[in-house]
């Protein structure tokens, strides 16, 4: 598994400038472009950022949970990194009613929290490994779940207006 034991600074200037990148995108479209333009499996913009945010949110609970516990816990209790698409699934079936406005609200504050929460951690956590000697560290968990993540899905809603034409 990849590690990229980042200094916290490098890690918060990644996580703003693609979280930056990411919300220009919809910023250029109308509301009504964000709940229309669909991948083949049926999501939108709309759900792509209601995914994102999931997932901030679960960084956030693994976070808790280890310092509660030792254990993140991740991805979930009964999931397991092979079976996980079930979580994007379920994520999906929960939010596909929400409103645009009720999305970017709570995108908007798990991603305030997701910094503060990285804020808040030290560099020997940011180091430690979570959950075995040869497991990622907290760097790498925070980088996949925040400007990783942000940039793949970025991406892929690029090529979308480009094929459609916005």
């Amino acid at each position: 598994m990849p590690d990229h034991n980042e200094s916290k600074d490098d890690l918060l200037a990644n996580i703003r400038r693609e979280r930056t990148a990411l919300d220009d995108l919809p910023a250029q479209l109308h509301d009504r472009a964000m709940v229309a333009h669909a991948r083949d499996d049926g999501w939108t913009a709309k759900d792509i950022l209601a995914h994102l945010s999931a997932w901030e949110q679960r960084l956030l609970r693994w976070l808790e949970r280890w310092r509660e516990t030792g254990d993140p816990g991740r991805p979930e209790v009964g999931v397991t990194w092979h079976n996980f698409d079930s979580l994007n699934e379920r994520d999906y079936a929960t939010v596909k009613e929400q409103s645009l406005a009720d999305v970017r609200h709570e995108a908007s504050e798990s991603h305030k929290a997701v910094v503060t929460a990285v804020l808040a951690m030290s560099h020997d956590e940011l180091a430690t490994r979570p959950e075995t000697a040869d497991g990622p560290s907290w760097s790498w968990i925070v980088g996949a779940n925040t400007y990783r993540h942000y940039r793949e899905h970025r991406t892929e809603m690029e090529a979308w207006w480009e094929k459609s034409g916005k």
